[in-house]
């Protein structure tokens, strides 16, 4: 026997409208009431009958999560964390969650308009343009670090005061020559970490140049080792180095180990986002830590709002950085 919205209104004591709501994730109902609904929907094993409402409301009931990268993008837990609270902020509602990982999948979901809103996982222009992104009239929440002109709301890490935050340990801990190995420049998450060490730098009077700064092509652990290996190799007065990411520091600790370095002793390393990994490798990753889970939870959240026809006023949401310290980074030996 199919369960109706009906019958759940009856078993929960309240309004289809209350129902429909806690399914919808609009506002109206109290936190108890919409709790004991959600158990009733659950012991039931209620399934609302998103085809009609699709066709009462032109609406699809989906959400698209967009990665650009896929292959690459499914072996880094920044992405996974955050996708983890992008997909606990969809539990609360009845969308299905969608995700596509190449082009081609992107540009035949989002032209047929077979989703409600996206969650866009900052691309590169030359992905996804941004003149074509803003003609499919979709709602779109950008995460991590996207173009400036963008009229997207973006929900963002703080990539520039993370990596001043990890340029000013490492200075604290005696180092002076402070390397920094960066992704590839099309990436406004890599400007921004950029500018970050670059302010901090100049700020605490220590010399910097192009020769201390290593840009890989993409911010893949496995295709960097060997030119950051070549980097360490023939820059070893650099003592401390930082990165743009905990995927790319793990690179670099093992591109070390592979010419004899060893970490602390030799080199100091600072990642950022502090992953759920980064605590549990050996050595243990020091870190600039984010909420990545609230990250996911933010975007659909905001998302949601702008699918429901909310104005938007905050389009810039930054989430802070804090650093953490761990085992990779040790006081400069004398």
């Amino acid at each position: 026997m199919t369960v109706s919205i009906k019958d759940v209104a009856r078993a929960a004591g309240v309004s289809i409208a209350s129902v429909s709501r806690v399914l919808s994730g609009k506002p109206g109902v109290g936190a108890d009431t919409a709790d004991r609904i959600r158990k009733v929907i659950e012991e039931m094993d209620y399934r609302p009958n998103l085809g009609a409402r699709g066709l009462a409301k032109r609406t699809t009931g989906n959400i698209a999560v967009v990665v650009p990268r896929g292959s690459f993008i499914l072996n880094n837990p920044f992405f996974s964390t955050t996708i983890e609270g992008i997909a606990k902020g969809i539990d609360q509602t009845d969308y299905n969650l969608l995700m596509s990982f190449t082009s081609a999948q992107q540009k035949r979901l989002l032209e047929t308009q077979s989703v409600d809103g996206v969650i866009l996982f900052s691309p590169r222009n030359e992905e996804l343009s941004l003149e074509w992104l803003i003609s499919i009239g979709l709602p779109i929440v950008v995460v991590g670090s996207y173009l400036e002109e963008s009229p997207f709301p973006c929900v963002r890490p703080d990539d520039e005061d993370g990596i001043r935050q990890a340029v000013a340990a490492l200075y604290q801990l005696g180092h002076r020559n402070i390397g920094i190995i960066n992704g590839p420049m099309s990436s406004m998450h890599s400007v921004r970490c950029l500018k970050g060490y670059q302010s901090m730098m100049q700020e605490l009077g220590l010399d910097y140049s192009s020769k201390n700064m290593f840009e890989i092509d993409e911010f893949d652990v496995f295709k960097a080792t060997k030119g950051v290996s070549a980097f360490l190799n023939e820059r070893r007065d650099i003592t401390g180095v930082v990165c743009a990411s905990d995927y790319l520091a793990i690179g670099v600790i093992k591109a070390a180990k592979t010419i004899g370095l060893r970490v602390p002793e030799d080199l100091s390393v600072i990642g950022a986002d502090d992953v759920p990994i980064s605590e549990f490798i050996t050595p243990s990753l020091s870190s600039v830590h984010v909420d990545l889970v609230g990250i996911g939870r933010r975007a659909t959240s905001i998302l949601l709002d702008m699918i429901q026809g909310k104005q938007i006023r905050k389009k810039d949401v930054v989430f802070k950085m804090e650093y953490i310290n761990r085992e990779t980074t040790a006081a400069k030996k004398d």
